[in-house]
């Protein structure tokens, strides 16, 4: 298998057409939606506890650790959560396109008995994330080989989903599927096989954000940091060096304060994740289908059948070919 990345423009791209006709398949069924409203619930409630703890430590207050811990906590605990809602998805994606209406209770149900392969792609989840951070340590050929393994296992990972969800198989036994199956892929598909949908899109969507969102909330700090709670004060720009000119508004006197900083990261980490959830999201629908086409091609439903053909293989025209014909 050979796992490519795609450039920046290939990666908008395929976000914009996946984007579009994954709402076409959840137009089937609203209750696709309910796992990644879950996995939003949860990753704001995470971001919102680290932030509370940091502005507590700003107010001197004692009970800040509390909310620190917790969202240590709420870290560690979002690799198991994200899990079962994916696993979740994936079912429901699975019995939507094979012409059910079920719901997310339904989808849960089917699911019973799988706490140790969710338990094991969880764990499996935080190495990769460790091997992540430690790119960014290395320099050279470890960081490429480091950021190499990240890429393949989120694409593995995508993969063993459906496998778990629908054919309730084991991690071993669902590797050794992913094995046979390179086999059986229809030619149409065998060019997207292994490539890393959409990798790495949050980052460039993320990027201008940061930077703009950054200088904007500086500008800010700069320009009304007398007026802005002392406790986020960082004092007079003086304070940082003697020799700071006047340049505009801005001079020696002027009060720096990290709060509009502070909140800018704030929102910035928030959308951040709530994006991170929708790619994931789009990522685990995409892959279930690609999953039941190859797999489970009978039970598929005849129109979805038809729909499929141009979706999987990210061919805009072949989906425009089908909804004509349909």
């Amino acid at each position: 298998m050979n796992f490519e990345k795609p450039d920046r423009k290939a990666r908008l791209a395929q976000l914009g057409f996946l984007v579009r006709h994954t709402f076409s398949i959840v137009g089937r069924n609203r209750a696709l939606l309910s796992p990644l409203i879950a996995m939003w619930v949860y990753a704001t409630a995470m971001v919102a506890m680290f932030f509370t703890g940091l502005l507590l430590i700003a107010y001197g207050s004692a009970g800040s650790s509390w909310f620190l811990f917790g969202g240590v906590v709420m870290f560690i605990y979002k690799f198991f959560f994200y899990n079962r809602a994916e696993l979740t998805l994936s079912r429901l994606t699975f019995d939507t396109a094979t012409g059910g209406s079920p719901t997310q209770r339904d989808a849960r149900r089917l699911l019973s008995g799988l706490g140790p392969q969710v338990r094991r792609l969880a764990l499996l989840d935080m190495a990769a994330a460790w091997i992540a951070s430690r790119k960014d340590k290395q320099g050279g050929l470890m960081a490429l080989l480091l950021g190499g393994i990240g890429e393949v296992w989120d694409l593995v990972n995508h993969f063993l989903l459906p496998a778990v969800a629908v054919d309730r198989l084991g991690l071993k036994d669902g590797v050794a599927r992913l094995k046979r199956l390179k086999d059986h892929v229809p030619e149409a598909l065998i060019g997207v096989f292994g490539i890393d949908i959409m990798g790495g899109v949050v980052g460039t969507l993320m990027a201008p954000l940061y930077v703009f969102g950054g200088l904007a909330a500086t500008a800010c700090g700069l320009l009304f940091g007398e007026r802005l709670p002392a406790a986020f004060s960082a004092g007079p720009l003086y304070a940082l060096s003697p020799d700071i000119p006047n340049i505009g508004p801005f001079g020696p006197e002027t009060v720096f304060n990290w709060l509009p900083v502070f909140m800018t990261a704030f929102l910035g980490f928030i959308l951040h994740g709530l994006l991170a959830r929708v790619v994931t999201a789009i990522k685990v629908v995409y892959f279930t289908l690609f999953y039941s086409r190859i797999s489970h091609a009978a039970a598929l439903d005849p129109d979805m059948r038809v729909e499929l053909e141009g979706y999987l293989d990210l061919n805009e025209q072949d989906v425009a070919t089908a909804d004509a014909t349909r």
